[in-house]
């Protein structure tokens, strides 16, 4: 072999390493990327992280309570308290003034007979108590004194009974009542209002309407009761 024909297989050799060293490159450089690629993918196809996996829900102390009036003066009372709020915003909220008050740091006072629902917002999250108050007071009889007969000055009043005049009254009352959740957050009356708004969403082809739960909520109903005229005393 002459030394032109040594040299030009020689730089051909070269020519054929250093292309080949470049396709290798290139191909390692795709696959790093490629790799990166689906790690980011993986890495925010995620539902949570660990961080917020760890974080716990705000939790109220009590769901249902019962406060009793025994004394004129004296008004029962309870602390709520919502654990793990840190961060957020807390408000609280009575459904009935006239029946319990709740204050800025969840303390509820009783004010009368009835029932209500104390709410406390944190964040986005509501949590809810049902408050019953009861009154074990003696109540104070209206009833006249005496019923005397004009015609008879000796008769005895001592267990004489009123003899009711009955006229009517409408009240308005706040009521508790289980309405129906969406997945979605939507809240309806009832479990037909609801079928009919996921079949509503299904036809739209919208997903998060597939559940739902029951919920406490309170509306104003009124009522229709007899008063009597005389003694102040009432029936349904």
């Amino acid at each position: 072999m002459s030394k032109n024909d040594e040299f030009f297989h020689k730089n051909e050799y070269l020519a054929y390493t250093k292309e080949r060293g470049f396709i290798m490159k290139n191909i390692i450089k795709k696959s790093i990327a490629t790799i990166v690629v689906i790690a980011l993918t993986l890495t925010l196809a995620m539902p949570v992280t660990a961080e917020a996996a760890t974080k716990k829900a705000p939790k109220l102390n009590k769901s249902k309570v019962t406060l009793t009036i025994t004394k004129k003066k004296t008004k029962p009372t309870v602390q709520l308290k919502v654990k793990n709020t840190a961060g957020k915003k807390v408000k609280w909220t009575s459904s009935n003034k006239k029946v319990v008050t709740v204050s800025k740091k969840g303390k509820v006072v009783a004010k009368k007979k009835g029932s209500a629902v104390v709410k406390v917002k944190v964040g986005n999250r509501t949590l809810k108590c049902k408050v019953t108050v009861k009154d074990k007071r003696k109540a104070v009889s209206n009833k006249p004194n005496s019923n005397t007969d004009e015609n008879n000055s000796n008769t005895d009043n001592s267990n004489t009974t009123c003899q009711h005049t009955w006229v009517t009254k409408s009240v308005d009352e706040e009521v508790t009542y289980t309405a129906t959740q969406c997945a979605c957050g939507q809240i309806f009356d009832t479990g037909d209002e609801w079928q009919a708004h996921r079949i509503e969403m299904g036809l739209k082809h919208e997903l998060g309407h597939g559940s739902c739960a029951g919920i406490d909520q309170t509306k104003t109903v009124t009522k229709t009761k007899y008063i009597c005229s005389k003694c102040g005393a009432e029936k349904e």
